[in-house]
């Protein structure tokens, strides 16, 4: 399918337009079109929601991490009620949250390439610099934090994770490089890393494979290949699986609208959907659903909330097109919230757990061993929540907001170094012309 949108990429001249679709056919058309009218639905209202998944998805993790060091574990309660099993299973989806990651990131990654090709910008320069921007001006700062508060907590609190220091420069070093879980760790305590490497190299081989579709030279068509089949075999099989995830972002730009998107029970039974699949996989993997004990073996799960989400994502495209005009001055106070959020969400997954570890280890050393689970517990567990997310919020001032300013630096530097080269080049041609 994709082939077709990339071969329709010389221009939109009205004449050549129609001269590709005609030549092939009506599905042509069709799936051109789709691509058309999900790219313009983005940009409405519909981005506010997909914002709230973004930082939902990022404390959710949040969560996660720090129920596992806030409270007792699961196993040292005696007889608990239906209530503190359900705050269990909330401080559990940190796992499903990061697939909620992967869909949305393959819904505006895909966008981003496919409208580029179609628009005739297709540019490795400008793609490279606009993602390697995006994930270095957090990623950077945030090893850098790991790695300081890692040696506190070594240092002061009996905090172990690296006998040498080799170790210690080589996981850094290949961390930074995205080669976490393919030839290194994650780097020291930061676990989350390891979703990145995986956002990367997808990053990478999507539009290899798109570009590969094209119609061109037979040479670029090999060279294609062979670096998409590189890439695959790199990454490994789980990877590569988890790429058919990453994917039904971008299968939602190409699905044809329908007016039973507008239907109120299709919209909430669609999320009840990814509701239910999120709440099923950390019943799977602890081994109190489907299966008899504690497993890995994830993908199936995991496949079934990213097409939940696909879905529920596809409806909210074209079911809340027609609420626009008139929800267009209503919760306001829901979007600048959602906005806010997704604003530090990146910032937020980075870095909260060398933060969580270092202070749960200087709590160890003075003594605590978990907290109950009661009223009191579940105020502390908010109130770190809503501390967390103001110490990602400052340090993303200066990180993550700080997007396009590092991108447009680049750009200049890379325009400057390619005049400069031009103006040497004709000034070599000129002394050999005048000799």
């Amino acid at each position: 399918m994709l082939e077709v949108l990339i071969d329709i990429n010389k221009s939109f001249k009205l004449s050549s337009q129609y001269e590709i679709l005609n030549s092939r056919g009506e599905s042509v058309n069709k799936l051109y079109n789709n691509f058309l009218k999900a790219n313009s639905l983005l940009e409405g209202r519909v981005s506010i929601y997909l914002d709230f998944l973004r930082g939902l998805a990022a404390i959710l993790v949040l969560m996660e991490h720090l129920g596992s060091r806030l409270f007792l574990g699961y196993g040292y309660l005696q007889n608990p009620t239906v209530i503190i099993k359900l705050l269990y299973l909330l401080n559990l989806l940190g796992g499903p949250s990061v697939i909620v990651f992967f869909v949305l990131s393959g819904l505006f990654i895909s966008r981003s390439v496919l409208k580029s090709i179609v628009d005739n910008k297709w540019s490795w320069k400008s793609y490279l610099v606009n993602r390697l921007s995006r994930l270095y001006v957090v990623l950077i700062p945030a090893l850098c934090l790991t790695l300081i508060a890692d040696k506190l907590a070594s240092y002061y609190f009996d905090y172990s994770k690296y006998s040498d220091n080799y170790t210690n420069i080589k996981e850094f070093v290949g961390n930074l490089f995205y080669l976490q879980n393919i030839y290194v760790g994650n780097y020291g305590s930061n676990g989350p890393l390891w979703s990145l490497g995986y956002e990367f190299w997808y990053y990478m081989l999507f539009p290899i494979i798109i570009l590969l579709l094209r119609n061109q030279k037979k040479i670029l068509k090999v060279a294609y290949l062979f670096t998409a089949l590189t890439v695959i075999f790199l990454i490994g099989q789980r990877m590569s699986y988890y790429f058919l995830i990453w994917l039904v972002g971008m299968l939602v730009l190409l699905l044809p609208a329908t007016s039973r998107a507008k239907n109120k029970f299709i919209m909430t039974t669609s999320f009840l959907l990814v509701c239910l699949a999120m709440f099923m996989r950390p019943l799977i993997n602890n081994g109190r659903l489907f299966v008899e004990h504690h497993t890995n073996n994830l993908f199936i799960i995991d496949f079934f909330i990213g097409l939940s989400l696909g879905l529920l994502i596809y409806i909210l495209i074209h079911g809340t097109a027609a609420q626009k005009a008139k929800t267009e001055n209503k919760n306001k106070w829901f979007e600048k919230t959602s906005k806010l959020v997704a604003s530090f969400s990146f910032s937020l997954y980075l870095i909260h757990y060398p933060i969580i570890n270092f202070v749960y280890y200087w709590a160890s050393k003075n003594g605590f061993n978990g907290l109950q689970p009661n009223l009191l517990s579940v105020l502390i567990e908010i109130l770190i929540i809503a501390l967390m997310c103001t110490i990602a919020f400052m340090f993303s001032r200066i990180t993550e907001v700080r997007t396009n300013v590092v991108r447009a630096m680049i750009m200049n530097i890379l325009e400057r170094f390619n005049y400069n080269h031009q103006k040497t080049k004709v000034m070599k041609m000129e002394n050999n012309l005048s000799k």
